[in-house]
């Protein structure tokens, strides 16, 4: 992993904890909404990397793995 991706993974992961520890102190409805979106929106882009990487390593493992 470069340390582009690293520092956006560090980032991503400090925001979710951050709006996860902010949403239950929030009064104003909306504003929980949009907490709420937010964490679903960080949530969703770290999920979506991980199997963006984690994807085309198991697909490989089993294309060329099968073959020994």
């Amino acid at each position: 992993m470069s340390s582009l991706d690293c520092t956006v993974h560090a980032i991503g992961a400090g925001l979710l904890i951050s709006l996860g520890l902010l949403s239950p102190w929030l009064k104003d409805k909306r504003l929980k909404r949009i907490a709420s979106n937010l964490i679903a929106v960080v949530g969703g882009v770290l999920l979506a990397d991980a199997v963006l990487h984690l994807l085309p390593d198991a697909i490989a493992e089993f294309i060329y793995g099968s073959r020994r």
